[in-house]
């Protein structure tokens, strides 16, 4: 079923402006109308403000907000899948689900049919937490996948029709280890700080003020600057990697979705997944551990307008690198997609 919304240009354009980088600033919906203008689309503050607000209303943005690297802020991750019968899919899914660490849960299509993301404060509750969940369910056939290697996260679909389809080729991603990622020590201003950027921005005219008196309202003494210049500093050294408008991909006219799952060879890995990361429809590239009965290293989030579509992506992957053709896993239900909340008490 399509539910794409109806989008003007305006909305478009600022949609397309605002997932990769929303303006860190005092004035973020002027900054906005002034790039639009600079690349020859003329509008004012007010039109922007109103487009966005609009867009939060009807659901085609989820949240703005900072997008942090659980790393960096001291936490591990992972992938993890469950093969579950058609039968208790439910049943299992609302277990997983009901777990605060899980931020992203999906019914994708193979007999591992339930994916989840799964976040916490350390390597022992992640696997606490995955032997809970096999025990309550009575299932133990579960694959944990941790991140090897990062290719790309860049969720920002480009709805003007003017990029290319390689558009990001020219340019080197950055490959990064998790796993020796160096975490920051954070104070306690600081964590109140990514307390409040996890959440939706605030909507007014001025959001960054507002986040000046809210951390006022909970005893935090600082001053403005310091919440622009800490943001900044964040976005600047990967503790933020993206802070920007998280959308709701199906209505804006992306209906169509699959993780491809590839077997590279291990000596291959850097060249391909770089290769893989410079396609503008891929989303999300990542290195993740072979297992005997899972036998694939290289996991790429595909979105486009339809399965047709999906699949040639797919294919130009595969010339491109000279891989077997990959199993390609097209989510089917959404059952939980939330933003994980650091340094909570539900930890």
């Amino acid at each position: 079923m399509n539910d794409a919304l109806a989008l003007t240009e305006l909305d478009r354009r600022v949609l397309t402006e605002i997932q990769a980088g929303f303006p860190v600033s005092w004035a973020p919906y002027c900054d906005i109308a002034t790039t639009l203008a600079e690349s020859g689309y003329a509008t004012t503050e007010v039109d922007v403000l109103n487009s966005v607000l609009k867009m939060r209303s009807e659901g085609v943005i989820r949240r703005i907000g900072a997008m942090f690297d659980s790393h960096r802020l001291g936490y591990r991750s992972t992938l993890c899948a469950i093969a579950v019968p058609s039968e208790r899919v439910d049943e299992v899914a609302d277990l997983i689900g009901g777990y605060s660490n899980v931020t992203h849960n999906y019914l994708r299509e193979d007999r591992y049919n339930i994916w989840f993301t799964l976040i916490a404060p350390s390597q022992e509750r992640i696997d606490a937490i995955l032997v809970e969940i096999a025990r309550t369910a009575g299932i133990d056939d579960i694959l944990d996948l941790p991140a090897i290697r990062l290719f790309k996260i860049r969720v920002d679909f480009d709805l003007t029709g003017e990029r290319g389809e390689r558009g990001e080729s020219a340019q080197a991603p950055a490959i990064v280890k998790p796993a020796e990622t160096r975490s920051v020590a954070l104070v306690d201003d600081e964590k109140e700080l990514v307390r409040l950027l996890q959440e939706d921005l605030p909507t007014g005219e001025h959001p960054f003020e507002e986040l000046h008196e809210q951390l006022e309202f909970r005893g935090v003494d600082v001053t403005r600057e310091w919440v622009l210049d800490t943001t900044r500093h964040w976005i600047e050294t990967g503790v933020i990697r993206r802070f920007g408008a998280a959308i709701r991909h199906h209505k804006t006219g992306f209906s169509a979705n699959a993780m491809g799952v590839w077997d590279c060879p291990d000596e291959r890995v850097e060249e391909v997944g770089s290769t893989m990361a410079s396609f503008a429809e891929v989303s999300h590239c990542y290195e993740r551990p072979k297992l005997p009965q899972w036998p694939a290293n290289l996991y790429t989030m595909i979105h486009a307008r339809s399965k047709d579509e999906v699949e040639d992506v797919a294919r130009r992957i595969q010339q491109a690198t000279g891989l077997a053709e990959p199993r390609l896993l097209y989510s089917t239900r959404e059952f939980k997609k939330s933003s994980m909340r650091y340094f909570s008490e539900e930890e």
